[in-house]
């Protein structure tokens, strides 16, 4: 608790950020027989409720849930609201309605990335191809939560699971524009992938879809053949840039995903600094999770120390001052970023 104090302290940091990416950082030592628990956490000194994901295998964190709190070393930093087995689900919410996730490919049979947390993950989804099998989805959603259509939604977003080729995504996004147009939906489509990068496929996307947002799953800079599957390591920051340059062009929002954790300190920030101009959106960075003893050895040996995100996460909002952009709690459950960015609140729904 001193330490997360300290470096709160020495990094002008709210403690409440120091300690959930802590606790990213570190996990928790085991709880029941979950490898990954969904949690809603209330932190000391906030009236809000947070959604965090950590992974329950480190026997040596000096964080653990017991009596209905997140607690660091016996004290607790956080009561817990609600808790559940983190399983790959088909299909969940966020920002109270507004942004549907679906994961109608497969996303769990998605191996190959030494740190991905789909291996341990239950599984709960399924591979839906159809026009009719996304609108079944779609309808039993709306009766589910008691809408009368899906007008009021956003944005919908698919997780990639392994389309191989970049007709078989642009084939599935389309079939979904028009199984969720039947229910009123005029929002924008996301996915994350990074089976697109020719400015051919992303103009066929655009026309069969409509208004869309593409997330580039880069990852990590270095090391990459290493940490990742062949078909992701293979996308390089030059072409990812230029990528979301096409995007720009052709009015689809783009940005990428990033785990800090898994670079050296200088490549990190170096490559994010590359990148942020040619965002349309914050980007998604997240604390690297380890979930074993063999996925701790990807960590970066720099990030062994936690002054490392402080200072990442400091660094960053110099580097994406200029863009005027800034994080959002719902779109990102492991952040650098909790309450403050760029010494303003960070607003808007938690969850």
């Amino acid at each position: 608790m001193e330490q997360l104090q300290a470096l709160s302290e020495e990094y002008s940091v709210p403690f409440m950020d120091v300690a959930l990416i802590a606790a990213n950082a570190e996990g928790a030592r085991p709880l029941r027989d979950y490898p990954r628990a969904r949690m809603q956490l209330r932190p000391v000194g906030s009236d809000e409720a947070w959604q965090i994901i950590l992974p329950f295998d480190n026997e040596q964190s000096r964080f653990e849930v017991a009596n209905g709190a997140l607690l660091v070393e016996g004290g607790p930093v956080a009561d817990v609201v609600a808790l559940e087995n983190d399983d790959v689900v088909l299909t969940y919410l966020r920002a109270g309605g507004r942004s549907i996730t679906l994961n109608t490919h497969s996303r769990s049979r998605c191996t190959g990335c030494m740190f991905c947390p789909n291996v341990i993950e239950d599984a709960a989804d399924d591979t839906l191809t159809s026009d009719s099998q996304l609108a079944e989805l779609l309808e039993w959603l709306q009766a589910d939560n008691d809408w009368p259509d899906l007008s009021h939604t956003e944005v919908i977003t698919v997780c990639s699971g392994c389309f191989h080729y970049p007709g078989m995504a642009i084939d599935h996004m389309a079939a979904l524009r028009r199984a969720a147009g039947r229910y009123g939906f005029t929002g924008r489509l996301h996915l994350l992938s990074s089976v697109l990068r020719d400015r051919a496929d992303l103009e066929k996307l655009r026309e069969a879809c409509g208004p869309f947002h593409l997330t580039l799953t880069l990852e990590c800079f270095e090391r990459r053949s290493l940490l990742l599957k062949d078909t992701k390591a293979s996308l390089t920051l030059e072409r990812a840039a230029e990528i979301m340059e096409d995007c720009r062009d052709l009015d689809i929002m783009a940005d990428f995903t990033y785990v800090a954790g898994l670079d050296s300190y200088d490549k990190a920030v170096d490559g994010i600094a590359y990148l942020a101009p040619h965002v349309g959106t914050f980007p998604r960075i997240q604390v690297y999770q380890a979930h074993n003893d063999y996925m701790r050895r990807a960590r970066h040996r720099e990030a062994e120390d936690l002054s490392y995100y402080m200072k990442l996460r400091t660094e960053l909002e110099a580097v994406f001052a200029p863009t005027g952009l800034a994080p959002r709690s719902w779109e990102n459950y492991r952040p650098l970023w909790y309450s403050r960015f760029a010494d303003r609140p960070v607003e808007g729904p938690r969850v």
